[in-house]
């Protein structure tokens, strides 16, 4: 997989908005005539026979595609990946999804893969996030929140990508909640102080979800408008 281009975007936890993110990318690069698919590895937490942060992905990529395809493994159980496999009798393989993602890379100029989680969630018994990443090529894509707390999970998380040997492409800030966002800039003032990345863009808040890593369409388009005003995701991507 290390010579298909790609974005992998990761989080420093769960619920900052790493599918927000993603979609809102994608989006972009279709755009400006980029043949960019998204892509997640293993989903968790279905919602009446839906998987929401899937079917995100799914309307981002223009519906190129089966769910299917864009995310090869999932559960039912809102639960970390190995968890919520065997609680339906399942040992989780992740070379399911490497196979599932090489064909697509097949098929499409660019992917955008997307974590569950942060860096080191299990995927099966030995492969965590951080491990798939690196057998990807990809470069990362971190997104942190602007939370308290916030400096200590994106410095780790940018520690364990640089002791990986995982090329940074860019740190993006999500303001989840309006209550925040004081504590954005100052916070990112110290993550580019310690971490040695820069932070791309600041994303304002952009309005409330029934789950925060499954985004409304309205929600996408506005972390679009505030997104294509900071970065350009055709150098993001290599392009």
């Amino acid at each position: 997989m290390s010579n298909v281009p790609g974005l992998f975007v990761t989080g420093t936890d769960t619920g900052v908005g790493k599918t927000l993110v993603a979609c809102a990318i994608i989006r972009l690069l279709r755009e400006k005539g980029v043949d960019a698919v998204g892509f997640k590895p293993i989903a968790t937490g279905e919602v009446a026979g839906r998987w929401h942060d899937v079917d995100a992905l799914f309307e981002a990529s223009g519906e190129c595609e089966p769910r299917e395809h864009l995310c090869p493994m999932r559960y039912r159980a809102p639960m970390a990946p190995v968890p919520a496999a065997r609680i339906e009798g399942i040992d989780p393989d992740i070379s399911l999804a490497h196979s599932a993602l090489a064909e697509l890379a097949a098929r499409h100029a660019l992917v955008v893969s997307e974590g569950i989680g942060g860096l080191l969630v299990p995927l099966d018994r030995r492969t965590l996030v951080l491990d798939f990443i690196k057998l990807t090529g990809f470069h990362a894509v971190v997104v942190c929140k602007a939370q308290l707390g916030t400096v200590n999970h994106t410095l780790l998380t940018l520690r364990e990508l640089e002791r990986a040997k995982v090329p940074v492409a860019a740190v993006i800030m999500n303001v989840t909640r309006p209550e925040d966002e004081p504590n954005a800039r100052p916070s990112v003032e110290e993550i580019e102080r310690h971490g040695g990345a820069a932070v791309r863009a600041i994303l304002p808040y952009v309005g409330a979800s029934s789950d925060p890593e499954a985004p409304h369409t309205e929600l996408v388009a506005r972390a679009i408008a505030s997104l294509s005003q900071q970065i350009k995701v055709t150098q993001l991507a290599g392009r």
